[in-house]
């Protein structure tokens, strides 16, 4: 008899202990009932893929580390449907504060394609301090919006114009921006443009990337092509001496 039968799943316990996540805690980030959460710590029941990425992410750890039948249980390659967190039919209905939240959590990776700077600045209305302090931290920060006639820097000036004094981002436009994609680490959240549809009104998609990620891996692909292809649009020391006074 295996020690998981014997003392349930004491990888998750101690990861749980180690991050001051309870049970309860651990249930409402993913979303799901107290009593499953128990069940992975009683026994050794091994959650659906999407829940343990979700849930090692937020424990600092490995998810086939806690459950090492992952693998055994589930595809090796996830497809795209795997990768889908949630789909919002509009932008109004994407819960509060998800943006905000979903860049505070990256340790690593910051990327935003911006089509709607008006946007952003309501829906993270300290992005610029949050990108600053996540600049400091040691985390990749990009920033691609749209060419505006006016000039490269007039757009994000406009809206942000303390992020053009931040050190460390990479700013830049490019004429063929229509969605917006917001990726922090492994979550991306994607506006679907549609025809005829005002961007409000477009669906966004929170997606997360899970082994190969046949979906999620366009748009990483989509997010590396916009900057190499775009402009830089950092401007001048005087300019950012200017913007900062």
């Amino acid at each position: 008899m295996s020690t998981a039968t014997i003392t349930g799943n004491e990888r998750l316990r101690g990861a749980m202990v180690a991050a001051n996540i309870t049970i309860e805690g651990l249930a409402d980030h993913l979303g799901i009932d107290p009593k499953s959460v128990e069940r992975w710590l009683s026994t050794d029941r091994t959650p659906h893929a999407r829940n343990a990425e979700a849930a090692a992410k937020l424990l600092g750890a490995d998810a086939y580390h806690l459950w090492p039948k992952l693998g055994e249980r589930h595809r090796s390659t996830p497809t795209a449907q795997d990768e889908v967190v949630a789909c919002y039919p509009m932008r109004s209905t994407v819960p509060d504060g998800l943006w905000r939240s979903t860049l505070a959590g990256a340790t690593t990776v910051i990327d935003l394609a911006v089509a709607n700077l008006l946007f952003l600045a309501d829906a993270v209305w300290d992005l610029p301090t949050l990108l600053a302090d996540k600049s400091a931290a040691g985390v990749r920060v990009r920033i691609v919006t749209p060419e505006t006639p006016a000039g490269p820097v007039t757009g994000l000036g406009d809206v942000f114009p303390s992020l053009l004094t931040i050190a460390g981002l990479r700013l830049s436009t490019h004429a063929g921006l229509r969605a917006d994609v917001i990726r922090a680490d492994d979550d991306l959240l994607v506006s679907t443009p549609i025809d005829g549809l005002t961007p409000a009104l477009a669906p966004v998609l929170h997606l997360r990337r899970l082994g190969l990620a046949p979906m999620v891996g366009g748009y990483l692909a989509t997010l590396d092509h916009l900057y190499a292809t775009a402009t830089p649009s950092r401007p001048a020391a005087s300019h950012l001496r200017a913007v900062a006074a």
